[in-house]
This record gives C-alpha cells, structure tokens and sequence, in this order.
C-alpha cells in the first residue's frame, strides 16, 4: 500500500518522463474508485506554452492545463492519465 506522498511524487515522476515537464503544481488529491481499482487521483498543473497559443484563444484557455494521475493506490502502478477539464467560472 502506498500512501499519499508517495502517490504525488510517482504522478510528478511519470509527468516528467512522459510529458517532459518543468516541475508541475500539486492541485488535487483524491481517492477513488477506478475499473475496480482503489487509486491516487493526483491532478498536477502545468504552464502553458506561451508560443502555442496567442491572442483570444490563448486568453480563453488560460496559463494552466491541469492533467489527472490515477497512481493505484496498492502497488503505484500509473493506472490512467487524463485531462482535467475545468469548469468555466
């Protein structure tokens, strides 16, 4: 069984390794259910490229994009990688 920080540090890990990341902002923890697994739901933020999006559109979006690490919450296994949308205000 993992616990919470080991949770936050294998999702900032893997966002390293997959998403080649400066380091990410810890936003949400949650535990959950997911196909039949308890897990780690660990949202991380991460700046947005600047030079990806300008003008109007890149207002809109905002700076951030937050993205969810399902870690299984047994074994710390990277179960699933979602975005995570967020509700305009």
């Amino acid at each position: 069984m993992i616990d919470v920080k080991q949770a936050v540090q294998i999702a900032k890990e893997k966002a390293q390794e997959l998403l080649s990341s400066s380091t990410p902002s810890l936003e949400e923890i949650e535990r959950e259910s997911y196909q039949g697994r308890e897990v780690w739901s660990i949202t991380l933020g991460f700046l947005r490229d600047p030079d990806k999006f300008s003008g109007i559109v890149g207002l809109a979006m905002g700076r951030f994009e937050y993205k969810r690490f399902l870690i299984d919450a047994e074994s710390g296994e990277l179960v699933a990688l979602k975005l995570r949308e967020v509700a305009a205000a």
